[in-house]
């Protein structure tokens, strides 16, 4: 049995691992068959695999997109309902420091 399903059709399909639904993500099947899967990462970015690489890349995105989302990971068979939210970490800009020679100093 798989863990992930695509269920539909619909106008997009939503993509499912152990239960529950990938938020940001849908898939479309392709290919002769149906062979292959376009997932589409929001709406903007899309990748087609076969449904074998699917099963192994599409609970890793469920996990990436979980711990974006401020949770510890995306939720299993036997999560009943969702942990609390993690606090989020933020981007720092770092400024990178210039070496500056004692002659450069002197003249300034």
């Amino acid at each position: 049995m798989f863990r992930v399903e695509f269920p539909g059709p619909f106008t997009r399909h939503e993509v499912v691992v152990d239960g529950w639904t990938v938020p940001l993500l849908s898939a479309q099947p392709c290919g002769p068959s149906d062979e292959n899967v376009m997932l589409i990462l929001d709406e903007r970015i899309a990748v087609t695999l076969s449904v074998d690489e699917a099963e192994r890349v599409v609970p890793f995105l469920a996990d990436s997109i979980a711990v974006a989302l401020g949770y510890t990971s995306h939720p299993n068979e036997a999560t009943t309902e969702l942990p609390a939210k993690q606090p989020q970490l933020r981007p720092v800009r770092i400024r990178s420091l210039d070496a500056v020679s004692s002659d450069d100093a002197a003249a300034a």
